[in-house]
């Protein structure tokens, strides 16, 4: 169950770092402006919902063999998926800044 809710976590920070490939997510903003996409912020509750559903539901506990997760276990995963937000930045400005670099030539 924890494994799940971290692999969903994660894919928050994914689905954020992956929506271009050169533009900053604060330049290609979901919340306005001409690339505003609100269904991804309601994707967030959405899968946030199925985890709760598929742990803390006593019928999907007994047919996928999960179980509850503690409190504290949410918390865990949330700087691993800024983490994954920030070096995709990082990778983002570099290429911005330097289009001819090795790093521009093998990122996507």
């Amino acid at each position: 169950s924890i494994y799940f809710l971290t692999l969903v976590i994660l894919q928050w920070g994914n689905m954020f770092a992956t929506r271009t490939r050169r533009l900053s997510v604060f330049q290609q903003n979901p919340l306005w402006g001409p690339t505003r996409n609100l269904r991804l912020l309601a994707a967030i509750p959405f899968t946030l919902g199925v985890v709760f559903l598929f742990c803390y539901v006593g019928w999907f506990n007994r047919i996928f063999g999960t179980a509850h997760i503690p409190l504290p276990f949410f918390f865990i995963p949330i700087p691993f998926a800024l983490f994954i937000l920030c070096m995709d930045e990082l990778r983002k400005l570099v290429v911005r800044t330097c289009p001819s670099s090795i790093v521009a030539r093998i990122a996507w």
